[in-house]
């Protein structure tokens, strides 16, 4: 599945380079993120990093399709309290995740543009781990009732600002792909992330 997210991010870039207005970059920034949908009371966000690569295609001066290949930290803290004793826990997923946004850049002053963006993205799981106090455990991804689905994809939808080579965004990322295999039973991602990048 790592090679199939590469080799879908070398094609896109491939189709880009042909056009002289690709720039390519790097990119990174901080997660916050958490799990919604059925019974997850005392789930509450937890940070985390994220670190890639992106090419902004420039279609033209004001709209770009950007794709990006990024590795992300996802998960969610547990916290809840009774007898005047408070349980947490930890869960952390690590994703390679493909996000392709659609950008319209407004000029707002000299070499400085306001981004807005949106588009779809899909994520695998590469590793993921329950921490709670001394006790950790790994998570098996997989298909069966006791394990959780690898497989992640939803939508994005955020704002940035671009200095000359320089750019800030602030997206929300909401994941649509039910995480577990318990019937009756939905779970999904949920992250807010806060990236910086550079464009070569």
């Amino acid at each position: 599945m790592k090679k199939v997210f590469l080799m879908m991010f070398i094609a896109v870039l491939g189709v880009a380079s042909a056009n002289a207005q690709v720039k390519v970059g790097v990119t990174a920034g901080l997660n916050t993120s958490s799990i919604t949908g059925d019974d997850v009371d005392g789930v509450k966000y937890k940070a985390g990093f994220q670190i890639g690569v992106l090419a902004d295609y420039a279609i033209t001066e004001k709209f770009s399709i950007i794709p990006e290949l990024n590795f992300a930290q996802k998960g969610a803290k547990y916290e809840e309290s009774e007898a005047g004793v408070t349980v947490t826990a930890s869960l952390n997923l690590n994703y390679l995740t493909l996000p392709i946004n659609a950008a319209y850049k407004f000029d707002v002053a000299p070499d400085s543009k306001l981004l807005v963006f949106a588009g779809p993205y899909v994520g695998y799981a590469l590793s993921g781990k329950v921490k709670a106090g001394a006790f950790s455990q790994d998570i098996e991804f997989g298909s069966k009732e006791d394990e959780t689905n690898a497989l992640d994809f939803g939508a994005n939808i955020g704002v940035g600002y671009q200095y000359t080579k320089f750019f800030a965004k602030l997206q929300y990322n909401l994941g649509l792909a039910n995480l577990s295999n318990y019937d009756n039973d939905a779970t999904h991602n949920s992250n807010i992330a806060v990236t910086v990048g550079y464009l070569f």
